[in-house]
């Protein structure tokens, strides 16, 4: 637990966060102690976060345009939104987000986002560092936050309401 404790002082000291978030990242240690008790006695444990939804799931293409044409001709899916480099299709309560390979020889899946309810950006990163650091944590364009899972596959988390 040290590590992790001087890890969170550091972020507070280097002003990458808050000291709302200081405290947050400090009650998820010791709840995340109380968690590991609670593993070893096999009650079961309490989520992190718990996700309301799933919001879409973000595939990369070597060409859209073919993509999209297979999808619509496979599923139906109606177009929720598109540009040259992308097509989101329109789903029940989610999208498939197809886009652009950033890499052409890298198409393929990319990410997949849960919905949370009083989502708070800042406050999700900041319990995810502090409770999960080996999934590297990030914050994107100030609402969206990722971690990678065991295997290496980023998961977001967004507000319930992105992009409906």
């Amino acid at each position: 637990m040290q590590p992790e404790l001087d890890r969170l002082v550091d972020l507070y000291d280097g002003g990458v966060i808050n000291r709302r978030q200081l405290v947050v990242g400090l009650l998820a240690l010791g709840l995340g102690a109380g968690v590991a008790r609670q593993a070893s006695t096999n009650q079961p444990q309490a989520p992190l976060l718990r996700a309301r939804t799933m919001n879409h799931v973000t595939l990369y293409a070597k060409d859209v345009t073919r993509s999209k044409a297979f999808y619509q001709r496979v599923a139906g899916l109606p177009i929720r939104e598109e540009a040259k480099d992308f097509c989101e299709f329109k789903l029940d309560n989610a999208f498939l987000g197809i886009y652009a390979a950033e890499a052409p020889d890298r198409p393929g899946f990319d990410h997949f986002c849960f919905g949370i309810q009083a989502y708070d950006a800042k406050r999700t990163h900041a319990l995810l560092a502090a409770s999960l650091p080996e999934g590297r944590p990030t914050i994107e364009n100030d609402d969206q936050v990722y971690v990678r899972d065991p295997d290496g596959v980023r998961v977001q988390f967004a507000d319930v309401g992105y992009k409906r």
